[in-house]
């Protein structure tokens, strides 16, 4: 019914797959959402089982899934939600080893991770491949998104985080907490992200990052610009 996606973009989403890394808060609704609106092949990859703590923010499973894989429960979930479309479950970690054979047979990469490690190899090895990665990030009661093409000469996560932060602030982050609702909140701005570049509808976030702060209600964009010495897309 959206003149903007008719038609010829309902047809679009059926013919498009899309790769989940992480089957975690972030990527509990954006896969529900990418389900729901008819992607017709989604990939849900993660190496994490089911706990009952997880259950505050990642949506998409329940009290009956801890102990099951995340990948399983994900995939049963949207299963039952649309059988119409194929859902590929791939249990492990996205690693040096894997990424290029899995990454490569998807058209976009939702980065539902939690850590700038993984999130700079999906950067490197999509852009290897040529295919649109949507990032996705956390923290407390922020989060934030955007969309990297590497068909455009535009930024990359490289360019944005060079650097990633030593061991130590990453293991204070993930100690630090997360609201559920921020993370439904960026999780489902993904999914948009990744519905409106698959029918051409509207304008992607591409060099710009879109923020969100629960606690005090606002949202700010912030425009990013390409590095010229960038070693992933320069």
């Amino acid at each position: 019914a959206l003149p903007s996606v008719g038609e010829e973009g309902q047809i679009r989403l059926l013919n498009s797959s899309v790769l989940v890394v992480g089957a975690g808060g972030l990527g509990s609704p954006a896969m529900m959402y990418l389900a729901a609106a008819g992607v017709g092949r989604i990939g849900i990859m993660d190496n994490d089982n089911v706990e009952e703590s997880n259950l505050q923010r990642q949506i998409i499973h329940s009290t009956s899934s801890i102990g099951e894989a995340k990948a399983y429960s994900a995939a049963e979930r949207i299963g039952s939600l649309n059988p119409g479309i194929e859902v590929t479950p791939i249990v492990g970690r996205l690693d040096e080893s894997n990424a290029k054979s899995v990454i490569k047979d998807y058209d976009i990469v939702i980065d539902g991770t939690d850590n700038f490690k993984s999130k700079a190899l999906i950067c490197k090895v999509a852009y290897e491949h040529k295919i649109p990665q949507i990032y996705g990030g956390l923290s407390q009661w922020e989060g934030q998104v955007c969309l990297f093409d590497p068909n455009l000469p535009s930024a990359c996560f490289d360019c944005i985080y060079p650097n990633g932060p030593n061991q130590n602030m990453e293991e204070n982050c993930l100690d630090l907490g997360i609201i559920g609702p921020t993370v439904g909140v960026i999780g489902s701005l993904m999914a948009g992200e990744a519905i409106k570049f698959i029918t051409s509808a509207g304008k992607p976030l591409v060099d710009q990052i879109l923020t969100y702060d629960c606690l005090h209600g606002e949202f700010r964009r912030f425009q990013v610009e390409k590095r010229e010495d960038c070693p992933v897309c320069s």
